[in-house]
């Protein structure tokens, strides 16, 4: 198994040098954390931070799983789609310099006044579009179930959609097992559905908020979820492990952890997905 780790979660104590690059490169690759899954936009506007990141993590010979490109290829007319892949043509050149293997877009949602339809078939050529200009960089690029617009392109039908409108075969998709509850789906039912496109993974667990609590994340049917431990929610995190080690799958597995303890997050969580993935 490729453990990986997201970093998004560690934004706001890097920046704010209450977590030394070190440390963390040091605390996670001791839990058997090799890889690391940074985010473009935080890697542009923090050079000094990433590059004290960047030196302890080659040290340790740590890889580069999966790039995130935050970039709405939607957007508002032509001009902000063009834009949009301006900046994605950025992300596949960082991705070249990594060495990482695949770039994430994530954050596409329909326009203000537009139909989710109508969002999803700009979405789809746009990214037909992105395919064609990152041909042979050697960077794959994926989409994901995203959580943040479940009404978009979070279920596994509306991602689906999107690849086969797309026309490419070339387009990948990022599996996050967590992301789909927000459609309301089981992740355990979608995997079937997309393993013939997985190329990288996210894992990470929600847990069903109290009635009164304020929640992280809505479903469309207006269950609020919040973070919790990996393997501790309603996101079947031992049951997606299960199926994707029985589907041979040899990519990276990329931690998602909650943003206030993230540290303690991502060491439950690798202590977690390895022992189930050594008894599956």
């Amino acid at each position: 198994m490729n453990l990986s780790l997201m970093l998004f979660p560690f934004h706001n104590e890097l920046t704010a040098r209450k977590l030394p690059p070190q440390k963390l490169i040091r605390d996670i690759w001791q839990a058997g954390i090799t890889g690391l899954e940074p985010m473009l936009d935080w890697v542009m506007k923090n050079a000094a931070c990433w590059g004290e990141l960047r030196r302890a993590a080659a040290d340790l010979e740590m890889s580069y799983a999966c790039l995130d490109v935050i970039v709405n290829l939607v957007g508002r007319n032509a001009t902000d789609r063009r834009t949009a892949l301006d900046m994605v043509a950025r992300g596949v050149d960082c991705c070249a310099e990594l060495k990482c293997p695949y770039a994430l877009l994530a954050d596409s949602n329909a326009a203000a006044g537009m139909s989710n339809e109508e969002g999803r078939k700009l979405y789809a050529e746009a990214l037909a579009k992105a395919v064609e200009r990152s041909k042979g960089s050697g960077v794959t690029l994926t989409i994901e179930d995203f959580g943040m617009y479940p009404e978009f392109a979070c279920s596994a039908g509306h991602v689906l959609e999107v690849l086969e409108a797309s026309g490419n075969p070339n387009l990948k998709v990022t599996f996050d097992n967590g992301n789909f509850l927000m459609a309301d789906e089981r992740p355990t039912q979608c995997f079937g559905r997309l393993t013939s496109r997985i190329v990288h993974v996210h894992i990470k667990d929600f847990a069903l908020c109290p009635p009164g609590e304020k929640a992280t994340l809505r479903s469309l049917a207006g269950n609020g979820y919040k973070d919790c431990d990996i393997g501790a929610g309603k996101a079947e995190v031992e049951e997606c492990l299960r199926l994707i080690k029985a589907s041979r799958y040899a990519g990276w597995i990329s931690l998602e952890v909650g943003a206030s303890q993230p540290l303690a997050g991502a060491l439950q969580g690798a202590q977690y997905v390895a022992e189930v993935w050594s008894k599956v």
